[in-house]
């Protein structure tokens, strides 16, 4: 007979994780699919349930009819709001009042899942906004992980002059409004949460305050090939060549990324932007003014699978963003070894890790972007996997084990502090 002792540990129990995703689901959407990859990386070892709404359902039945596995672990919940209120949902600016009223609705939906199963864990993964309300926090005594969430970066005021004065207006208003949302909602979801997961250095320093913080973007990257390699070209190219992925709006960089190449010591370099918004006619009429526009390229918005072989053809991704907290095109263009040159703030250094020429956000901007990018020019760099997929099962095992242990070490310590 064997001995019993010598079977090793017993497997850690499956906690049961209540996980909130206003975005969630099978997508090339960022926020939707960080959703969807946190609650299926959880599913490896936790039964876990989701309370999202409806937009990716169809993709989500898709994908747990295909998966036995992990719809034995997986449960989603759709909640929506009514009908009336989903029809006044038209603009950009509306979602969010309408996410603060859906709010509201998953903190109903969830404290009356948690009475009839019990939540070891509950985790608020998107939307990634550290000055939004949070549903879960209507869960009394159910320990919460919050995050990876972000917003704690500020465009600074001698940046204006590249992004224009509709945007500045903008930019102001949004640092006076986040900055008193922050404090109403999420300083008080911060010390109710056993884990906050920040986005980046900005936000872990925030919040330094909270029992446990970390620096942990929402980024999860499927290793390895993507798409087939490009076929190489028929033509030789001469000089260099940087790309920006993203929207073109001011506080992304767009304006700043073309006069970088009008410097001198950039005039061998040409810049192609995949990605496309309002700032757009002020970036070309700039190239103009710069006379570079011969050297830029305006590729519109392209497929994903475009921009992963852009990545690995050019010497350089330029993107220096002034607020950005976590923009996957960075954790993407460093696993695919493209060195990334950027401001030193927010999201993009981390991102980019060991590939990352970061220049502060001085008087000159311009020059320093421009000196960077000729250095990062000069060699690829190394694909920086750090942001794969595979990294989940084990962080997530880790904040959820804590975040149960600190309700235990809490009710221990409330006990032995009771009178005989």
């Amino acid at each position: 007979m064997s001995d019993p002792s010598a079977a090793g540990p017993a497997p850690a129990r499956r906690l049961r994780v209540l996980i909130s995703a206003y975005a969630f689901g099978p997508s090339d959407e960022s926020e939707a699919s960080a959703g969807w990859t946190f609650a299926r990386a959880a599913a490896q070892r936790h039964d876990v349930w989701v309370i999202t709404r409806r937009r990716f359902q169809e993709g989500i039945d898709a994908a747990l009819q295909a998966d036995p596995d992990l719809a034995a672990h997986l449960t989603v919940h759709y909640v929506e709001l009514s009908d009336r209120l989903l029809a006044r949902k038209r603009g950009p600016l509306d979602v969010y009042w309408y996410y603060a009223l859906w709010q509201r609705r998953v903190g109903r939906e969830a404290v009356e899942l948690h009475e009839r199963l019990g939540f070891d864990v509950a985790h608020h993964v998107t939307f990634a906004s550290d000055w939004l309300p949070v549903g879960l926090a209507a869960l009394d005594g159910v320990p919460k992980v919050w995050g990876p969430v972000g917003g704690s970066t500020y465009l600074p005021l001698r940046m204006c002059r590249w992004i224009g004065p509709r945007s500045s207006v903008g930019e102001l208003s949004r640092s006076i409004f986040t900055r008193v949302m922050r404090r109403i909602f999420g300083d008080p979801m911060a010390r109710r949460s056993a884990v906050v997961a920040g986005l980046n250095p900005d936000v872990a320093r925030r919040f330094r305050y909270a029992r446990r913080v970390e620096a942990e973007a929402n980024a999860a990257l499927v290793t390895g090939p993507t798409v087939p390699p490009p076929a190489p070209s028929t033509t030789k190219r001469e000089g260099k060549r940087a790309i920006f992925v993203g929207r073109l709006v001011g506080w992304k960089g767009p304006r700043l990324a073309v006069a970088a190449i009008a410097e001198p010591v950039a005039r061998d370099w040409t810049l192609e932007f995949f990605g496309a918004g309002r700032d757009e006619p002020h970036v070309r009429r700039l190239a103009e003014q710069l006379g570079v526009s011969d050297r830029v390229v305006f590729h519109g918005h392209r497929p994903r699978g475009e921009a992963l072989a852009a990545y690995a053809e050019a010497d350089a991704m330029l993107f220096p963003s002034m607020h950005d907290s976590a923009p996957w095109a960075v954790a993407e263009a460093s696993a695919a070894g493209c060195p990334v040159v950027c401001l030193d703030r927010g999201g993009p250094p981390m991102l980019a890790g060991p590939n990352a020429f970061a220049v502060p956000a001085d008087k000159n901007v311009v020059r320093n972007l421009a000196d960077a990018l000729v250095r990062a020019g000069q060699q690829r760099g190394e694909p920086y996997r750090r942001w794969s997929v595979e990294r989940l099962p084990d962080l997530l095992a880790d904040w959820y084990a804590d975040a149960a242990g600190s309700v235990t070490a809490a009710a221990s310590a409330d006990r032995s502090r009771r009178p005989a």
